[in-house]
């Protein structure tokens, strides 16, 4: 999923959230849904449909708004389980929101602020960003070490630091995914299209079979997953409508997303067979 999308989505789930009247609930209603079944065909499968009735006043699209904000919440969740970069895209583009606020002219941010954010985003993006510090005021190559600026020189810092980000996210984070890929902590992303192609061939008793023979992990954790397996099952195998079955696999997802690289890679394919 493109980051535009994640991003238009996280809006959307917003806008159902702030929907807290009937007036205008309809026409979000008729937007939301147009525009996701474009995006995902099949998207108004997923969304139950009541009849209403008028008393006088606006009809009620709440309960439709807060069922698409579910559907695009567990899309998000999905997508964050597939890509092991996701939660740093999510960090990078709210530093990116912060920074673009603080540069803008008409900004009443205060000095000490605008310190903490520059110590907080030359820190983390520092061994990512390529040439961050170059061009910076007080920055010591060498070292890579970033001294204390203020007043302009402070402003010019990070006025180029926002565009340097801007430019990495634009060229979609170019050499992160070989860090994502090494670290032990991520849920890796599946890009072979062979490997998609065969996710949906694999069992429920093949996945088991795979977490019994995991002897890095005590007994508990075994048998905490094989229970999460079983009730992923009978969700899958449940003649629920989608929304449903996405609905009572949330918590689930969440937790597998969570578990890290072994457990995510056997249980991923599984997930995927809620469709």
């Amino acid at each position: 999923m493109e980051e535009k999308v994640i991003e238009l989505i996280k809006k959307d789930i917003a806008r159902c959230e702030q929907q807290t009247v009937n007036e205008g609930s309809y026409q979000l209603y008729q937007a939301l849904m147009g525009k996701y079944n474009g995006l995902f065909p099949g998207f108004s499968d997923d969304i139950p449909k009541s009849g209403k009735v008028s008393t006088g006043g606006a009809f009620n699209y709440r309960p439709e708004l807060n069922a698409i904000k579910e559907v695009l919440e567990l899309k998000l969740i999905t997508e964050q389980s597939k890509d092991p970069l996701f939660e740093f895209k999510n960090m990078f583009s709210q530093d990116i929101d912060s920074l673009k606020r603080v540069i803008d002219i008409e900004s009443d941010v205060s000095e000490e602020e605008k310190k903490r954010l520059y110590w907080s985003v030359t820190a983390k993006y520092h061994p990512y960003v390529p040439k961050l510090g170059e061009g910076l005021y007080s920055y010591f190559a060498e070292q890579g070490f970033y001294d204390e600026v203020e007043g302009s020189s402070l402003d010019y810092n990070l006025q180029q630091i926002y565009n340097k980000l801007c430019a990495f996210k634009a060229l979609n984070y170019p050499g992160l995914d070989a860090v994502a890929m090494s670290s032990p902590n991520t849920v890796v992303n599946i890009t072979n299209n062979n490997e998609n192609k065969n996710t949906m061939n694999v069992t429920f008793d093949s996945v088991r079979k795979t977490i019994d023979s995991m002897t890095s992990l005590p007994e508990e954790d075994i048998e905490e997953i094989k229970n999460k397996i079983s009730a992923l099952e009978e969700i899958v195998n449940s003649k629920e409508s989608k929304s449903k079955k996405w609905s009572k696999a949330k918590d689930i997802i969440k937790w597998v997303a969570d578990k890290g690289v072994d457990v995510g890679i056997a249980l991923l394919p599984l997930i995927l067979k809620i469709g």
